[in-house]
């Protein structure tokens, strides 16, 4: 196995599985929790994450293939996209690629999926379709409140990512967002905590 990104959630690695180029995905244990609660919180995230990912892919969202999940070890062996970030080819030219990201935000909070780290790192480009990764930090939920700060953050990041192709950017994503069935009650509660953010 080679180890190819670490957070601080959990260690990648690049490994086969079948035969095939895979991804591992590894929760680390965290020296400062009671180890019980470690145990705990890990095995939950990694169940949580796991089916979250079949749940997007249930709906057409393009996700890794989950081949096999260690409840014991807190890993889930995964489909290795060989595509590029979308964080390193959106430009300009391409622009256009941000309406397909916010219908397929769309599509998720439609069907009460939170990603929970929403960034154009964890969007990758492979044959001009878009793949979504790493649901760690998401969950199932139908409350306007938890859409709202899933876009919020990925609005943040987007700001400071690719602040060149502000605001137009931004507007496609929304645009593509409402086109996709999104709902305009999510973008007001935005605003709102926006708002609560930079005023408290």
């Amino acid at each position: 196995m080679k180890l190819v990104a670490q957070g601080a959630e959990a260690k990648l690695f690049k490994t086969e599985f079948g035969g095939k180029p895979a991804l591992l995905k590894q929760r680390v244990p965290k020296g400062y929790r009671c180890k019980e609660l470690d145990n705990v919180l890990r095995s939950e995230r990694t169940n949580c994450e796991a089916s979250l990912l079949r749940k997007a892919r249930s709906i057409g969202v393009k996700t890794p293939m989950i081949y096999g999940i260690d409840k014991g070890k807190k890993e889930i062996a995964m489909e290795f996209i060989e595509g590029k970030r979308l964080k390193d080819v959106l430009e300009k030219e391409n622009i256009e690629l941000c309406r397909q990201v916010g219908e397929i935000i769309a599509s998720m909070h439609e069907s009460n999926l939170v990603h929970g780290d929403l960034t154009t790192s964890n969007i990758l480009v492979k044959g001009g379709e878009l793949y979504f990764i790493d649901f760690g930090l998401g969950k199932s939920s139908a409350k306007a409140e938890d859409k709202a700060v899933d876009l919020l953050v990925f609005k943040k990041t987007f700001e400071a990512t690719h602040c060149e192709l502000m605001p137009k950017g931004w507007e496609l994503i929304l645009e593509g967002y409402l086109e996709k069935g999104g709902k305009k009650d999510v973008l007001g509660q935005m605003e709102k905590v926006e708002a609560r953010v930079r005023y408290h």
